[in-house]
């Protein structure tokens, strides 16, 4: 009797555990939709879907998209390292222009899911659904005629067609997937690491760039998250309660997007998006704060910026003063 009861039991708490499963997992879907277009290895158009989208942990190369785009292809291809040189000039980041291997690309993802009828769309959590452009930031899953599926970004990784792209963070969902595919595409020399392909040769720079703003954002995240006067751009519920902080000292912690220099005074944005923003003010007294903090040549790394939130004009806005407001962590 007892013995029956107990495996009653089990049995109605797998069977609760695989709901609760599936609950959580639901809770990440924006939808089901076809494909209606690729347009490059990270760039998909779905029927019905009401934005574009940024796909998460990979940044394919840029392709030529025309109708002689393979033709053009040809013709970079036989001089493909002078030609990348010279595109990146004297630039302080890596140059994200179109290359022969990002129509490769092109070509493999569109092979890829021709056996696909359908994807589920969904995003890696609720503090990041939408980026600055509007999009949403999405895994792709796609479903087969057979019914199988493929977490398409992971599998991108994994045959070497993107490294995993931590510009913008680390992944909260597949983190030690995403890093289990790049090592296996690396130790078998595929794709981008096979030194064979006409791709960017500067990908150690890369990853020493994007993966510096991914440490950035998890110290944010692990340290100062949730703190009283702490505030990210990153987090959308982080920047709705900061109407409640005007007048207050705070701490924001974003990425600067722009420098607008050429009216007094000089205005440093970080942003959400278009529409949620904060200013870094530098006045005419304070103007050379900007070269001091190199924040007219920024190279994209998280900052952290402190100081009394005002308004004006509408627009949230953080008067700099002195150099110790603006720091990197």
């Amino acid at each position: 009797m007892i013995k029956q009861y107990i495996q009653k039991l089990l049995v109605f708490l797998i069977l609760f555990a695989g709901i609760q499963f599936a609950h959580a997992q639901s809770e990440f879907v924006i939808g089901e939709f076809t494909v209606s277009k690729i347009l490059d290895g990270d760039t998909f158009r779905f029927d019905g879907l009401d934005k574009s989208t940024r796909l998460m942990g990979i940044d394919t190369e840029e392709t030529f998209k025309d109708s002689d785009a393979e033709l053009k292809v040809n013709d970079i291809s036989s001089y493909w390292a002078e030609y990348y040189a010279h595109k990146r000039d004297s630039s302080n980041k890596p140059a994200k222009i179109e290359s022969p291997f990002g129509y490769d690309t092109w070509q493999w993802t569109k092979k890829l899911f021709k056996d696909v009828v359908k994807v589920r769309i969904e995003v890696d959590d609720y503090k990041r659904v939408i980026d600055m452009f509007n999009r949403y930031l999405v895994y792709i899953i796609a479903i087969k005629k057979d019914g199988t599926e493929f977490n398409y970004n992971i599998e991108c990784v994994k045959q070497g067609y993107s490294p995993y792209f931590s510009k913008y963070g680390y992944v909260a969902r597949f983190d030690k997937e995403f890093k289990a595919a790049q090592k296996y595409a690396q130790d078998n020399k595929l794709g981008i690491w096979s030194g064979k392909e006409l791709c960017y040769p500067d990908y150690d720079e890369r990853l020493i760039w994007w993966d510096k703003r991914g440490d950035q954002i998890r110290k944010f995240e692990t340290e100062y998250a949730g703190k009283p006067g702490y505030y990210s751009m990153l987090d959308q519920s982080d920047f709705n309660t900061l109407a409640k902080h005007v007048g207050d000292t705070i701490t924001i912690f974003g990425t600067i997007s722009r420098v607008i220099t050429d009216n007094n005074p000089i205005i440093a944005k970080l942003e959400i998006n278009e529409y949620d923003t904060i200013d870094l003010v530098f006045f005419k007294q304070h103007a050379e704060l900007v070269k001091e903090l190199k924040l007219d040549d920024p190279v994209g790394y998280y900052i952290y910026a402190k100081g009394k939130l005002t308004e004006y004009k509408g627009k949230k806005q953080i008067i700099i003063e002195d150099k110790s407001q603006v720091w990197e962590e």
